[in-house]
């Protein structure tokens, strides 16, 4: 499945001047794929107890609600008939047509994309005014929404005392009627308000992730405390008599400076931190290891007998490890250090499906090793539909 980008654009022009740059709307752009998912069954993983799932009602101007999930049948019956959208997280984990989607967007590195969210709105439903901190494709999967386009906003002023991020002003300077197979491209920052418009619509969000500076920067600093070895202390310069003991000399703020860079400039710790923090589940989104141990002896066998496949739930990647030979795996926030001669078993293991015997032909005993732990921790599931 392709995305059909505008006549006059290729992927490239596409990355070089729209992505996190400008808004871009794709027309008839996803006319082949599977949006059959009904509304009913939308509402039926808005009732799972681990589906993550809200829902905006619209009072009053500025009178919103926002409910989360899960939620029950009664509370879809009791329901207005306009004015109210229903926003289901994470579709792509629990639905195969969802998580076929972000194969159309493959233009952009896999370890990047977030989850599949779909929105239900009746006629009005919205979730108001707003700007994303991430990238996102709306994807028009039923009926007709019509979408408003404002500035591209730093640190937007929103509407006091309201559970939900709503702007104070929004003035509309483009505005699009998006129908199905629509796609329409926002960058970060760009204000934004879909309306659904007559009869009830669907929009299946593909979104990014976009972590804050402040996120990372908190992530690596635990990633260090549990790297640095307790027995690393401070250790003063050369020293000479002062006049003022209290003082503290330049010297010694450099040689506590130096400490530390040892730590937070090393390239290689940071490359295995970017890996492992990329590829974090969402605490919801638990996997259970297998409760049978599989040996590195049963792997040929267990391949005759299924083909496999990535856990829905799993986030994956890949990278050259600081050495020439060195390849780092990183699957669900764990790295797995291979040799280079794995390279291509890598690539297949993090882009194929389903997976075959073809991935253990030659493979290095490293990589079977590898593979074992995968299938033990159930990040690896057999896939026989």
């Amino acid at each position: 499945m392709q995305l059909q980008l505008p006549a006059s654009l290729n992927i490239q022009d596409f990355l070089d001047n729209y992505w996190q740059k400008r808004p871009l709307l794709m027309r008839n752009a996803l006319q082949n794929h599977d949006f059959s998912l009904s509304p009913d069954e939308l509402a039926g993983l808005a009732c799972e107890e681990d589906v993550e799932s809200r829902m905006v009602l619209r009072h009053d101007q500025n009178e919103w609600e926002l409910r989360h999930g899960p939620f029950d049948e009664q509370a879809f019956s009791r329901l207005p008939d306009q004015n109210w959208t229903l926003l289901v997280q994470d579709v792509d984990k629990y639905l195969p047509e969802a998580a076929e989607l972000l194969r159309a967007f493959h233009f952009i590195p896999s370890w990047r994309f977030d989850d599949v969210m779909i929105s239900y709105a009746v006629p009005g439903g919205s979730v108001g005014p707003h700007t994303d901190t991430y990238d996102v494709f709306l994807v028009q999967a039923r009926g007709r929404r019509r979408w408003q386009i404002g500035n591209r906003i730093g640190n937007p002023a929103l509407l006091p005392d309201l559970p939900i991020r709503i702007l104070a002003e929004f003035e509309a300077e483009q505005e699009w009627l998006l129908e199905a197979g629509d796609v329409l491209y926002l960058p970060p920052g760009v204000a934004h308000w879909g309306i659904g418009e007559d009869g009830d619509c669907m929009t299946w969000s593909v979104g990014l992730r976009a972590p804050s500076t402040a996120e990372m920067l908190g992530s690596y600093t635990q990633y260090l405390l549990d790297q640095v070895p307790e027995h690393d202390h401070y250790r003063d310069p050369s020293l000479s008599p002062q006049e003022s003991p209290a003082r503290i000399l330049p010297q010694a703020c450099s040689a506590a400076s130096d400490a530390l860079d040892r730590w937070l400039l090393d390239p290689d710790l940071r490359q295995r931190w970017f890996g492992c923090f990329n590829t974090e589940l969402k605490e919801h989104l638990f996997i259970e290891p297998r409760t049978e141990t599989v040996e590195i002896s049963r792997i040929p066998e267990l391949f005759r007998q299924h083909r496999w496949q990535r856990h829905p739930f799993s986030r994956w990647a890949w990278q050259e490890g600081s050495g020439s030979s060195d390849l780092y795996l990183f699957v669900c926030g764990e790295l797995f250090e291979l040799p280079g001669n794995c390279r291509s078993k890598l690539q297949q293991l993090c882009d194929r499906h389903p997976l075959n015997q073809d991935l253990l032909r030659d493979a290095d005993p490293a990589f079977l090793r590898v593979l074992a732990r995968l299938i033990n921790e159930n990040w690896l599931e057999p896939c026989d539909d």
